[in-house]
């Protein structure tokens, strides 16, 4: 039987790992505020593959400092302390869909999407006055829930990429039809399970559906960021669809024409920096 219902689905997420233990940590002692540099370094070397990981993509040219951050700590002085506690959120949950994990997607086309959503959330943020940092770990992570259908209900999703190849239609209606759930739930489902902020829970369960969902400005701005990765082909492998842009999101928003052509030629040039995060998020 096809169908995961959203039982079975919260059951299969209630069985999930749990973020790492320092993740969680570093998130409180972040948001507790008036930070010591030092013991929050101290945190994040008790996990050397995080702190690895975080030097590196700190180092990448889409922060503009290559080579020149080489302490936790500068990384913190550097970029600020949200930043840091998103990268080291998003790097948690990159541990949790180790390489291979997955069975039917292509890891390749997928994280490049999902980096090219992040980056398209945090340049339409600043346009918007809204959190950039917010907006790109929320870009980031905003199709987790296909990553988790393929990888805990693998006979199930080949169905439903043959149903959407066979009626050429959305990867979400595919879903709908064939599982009796989608992507965007299962993905707000598991940013609960691993008690991510709820903005960012939200921005993914209605980032396909604002409008019907919680109508909150981060939810616009990931649905809008979604179909701008889509329109500009970034990471869409063999899905080639663009989804239906959502005009009552887009007019919340208050971006004009102009400004969003140019956050459409930002968004190409900073994806073109991304190689690093595809590298740490692939390999």
């Amino acid at each position: 039987m096809d169908t995961v219902t959203l039982d079975t689905l919260e059951m299969q997420v209630q069985q999930l790992p749990s973020l790492p233990v320092v993740v969680y940590d570093i998130m409180a002692l972040i948001d507790a505020g008036d930070v010591d540099l030092t013991v929050l370094q101290r945190k994040v070397a008790q996990d050397q593959s995080l702190a690895a990981r975080i030097l590196r993509i700190a180092n990448s040219p889409f922060y503009g400092f290559s080579g020149q951050i080489n302490t936790i700590k500068e990384a913190v002085v550097v970029l600020g302390l949200q930043p840091i506690r998103n990268l080291v959120v998003a790097a948690g949950i990159m541990k949790q869909f180790p390489a291979g994990a997955s069975r039917h997607l292509d890891p390749l086309a997928f994280w490049q999407h999902c980096i090219g959503t992040s980056i398209a959330a945090r340049v339409l943020a600043r346009h918007c006055g809204l959190d950039k940092e917010l907006a790109f770990t929320a870009g980031l992570l905003h199709d987790i829930g296909k990553l988790a259908f393929d990888c805990h209900f693998p006979d199930q999703y080949a169905r439903v990429l043959e149903y959407r190849a066979e009626h050429d239609c959305h990867l979400l209606a595919a879903e709908d039809a064939v599982l009796g759930s989608n992507h965007a739930q299962a993905g707000g489902r598991l940013a609960r399970h691993w008690k991510l902020p709820p903005l960012i829970a939200s921005a993914i369960e209605h980032h396909h559906y604002p409008t019907g969902g919680d109508g909150l400005p981060l939810s616009d701005l990931i649905h809008v960021a979604d179909a701008v990765c889509r329109g500009l082909d970034i990471g869409n492998g063999e899905y080639d669809l663009v989804p239906p842009l959502d005009g009552d999101a887009v007019a919340r928003l208050g971006v004009d024409w102009s400004e969003f052509k140019a956050c459409l030629v930002e968004v190409e040039e900073l994806n073109q920096q991304s190689n690093l995060f595809l590298a740490e998020l692939t390999g």
